[in-house]
């Protein structure tokens, strides 16, 4: 789903943000989901804990250590569901599908010179050298990062960070995510929003908006 700001030309875009995981990496939620079915637990028994959760929320503010969210994580599966968690296979996969998409990749590098590029995640303070490491940097300007501003996703003050970093109108700027949640506060601020599937139905959209 893409959402074209009214009255935005495609003359008028100079950046395009991207989410990281889930967008430029594969689904952060899939290594959750197979170590659930591995404890004979229901797809969604880990993967709740990262998406809406409390507790993740303040990881990724910076205000929790993530050693200290997986403690809590493998008590309150072990309250809920009587099984035993191993804390670092817990945290093995969760980081096991932080693995770089090539198709996006690729596309990152076509549009490098040609747009401002920048990176909005709702992040951990532990994965900033991994982030840096990972990324093509070369072709990002900059990676926002909650855990390092304290404020995440959809909070529209990280939105607003972002318009500052970039120097930027919202009008001027295309914001991607594959969580539908985190659009419109984008939105709100006059960005176009798409929301990520695959990378080819993400071209076809950035086509449409003359891209």
């Amino acid at each position: 789903m893409s959402t074209p700001t009214p009255g935005t030309t495609t003359a008028t875009i100079r950046a395009i943000v991207f989410d990281w995981s889930g967008v430029l990496t594969e689904s952060p939620l899939s290594g959750l989901r197979r170590y659930s079915a591995e404890l004979g637990l229901p797809e969604t028994a880990l993967h709740r804990f990262v998406r809406g959760d409390q507790e993740f929320a303040k990881v990724e503010r910076g205000e929790l250590s993530v050693r200290d969210f997986l403690k809590g994580v493998c008590v309150r599966v072990h309250e809920e569901h009587g099984v035993d968690v191993e804390i670092r296979r817990l945290g093995a996969a969760m980081a096991d599908t932080r693995t770089l998409r090539q198709p996006m990749l690729e596309l990152v590098a076509e549009l490098s010179g040609r747009y401002t590029l920048a990176v909005l995640t709702n992040n951990v303070a532990e994965n900033r050298d991994h982030l840096a490491s990972t990324l093509p940097l070369d072709h990002f300007d900059f990676i926002l990062n909650s855990a390092d501003v304290g404020v995440r996703k959809p909070d529209p003050l990280i939105y607003r960070e972002l318009l500052r970093r970039l120097g930027c109108d919202g009008s001027e700027v295309v914001y991607i995510d594959d969580f539908a949640e985190n659009l419109p506060p984008a939105a709100d601020l006059g960005m176009a929003t798409i929301e990520f599937t695959d990378p080819d139905e993400l071209r076809a959209r950035l086509a449409e908006l003359g891209i």
